[in-house]
């Protein structure tokens, strides 16, 4: 009834890990890539930011 879990053979085990390893390193690949994005966005937000300040001071030059 109860069965106990069949322990694979070697090279099943040799090719799982290895598959583990292989997903892993993909994670790890993504990660990075997100990351690479993440600081492209906040440059782009901080040229924004900065782009306003220049608008606003502008304005205000204006004002004067």
């Amino acid at each position: 009834m109860t069965e106990q879990p069949r322990i694979p053979d070697e090279q099943t085990r040799k090719r799982l890990l290895a598959n583990l390893r292989q997903g892993i390193l993909d994670l790890q690949e993504f990660g990075l890539q997100l990351e690479e994005v993440e600081a492209l966005l906040d440059q782009q937000i901080r040229e924004q930011k900065r782009k306003r300040i220049e608008r606003s001071r502008q304005n205000l030059n204006t004002l004067m």
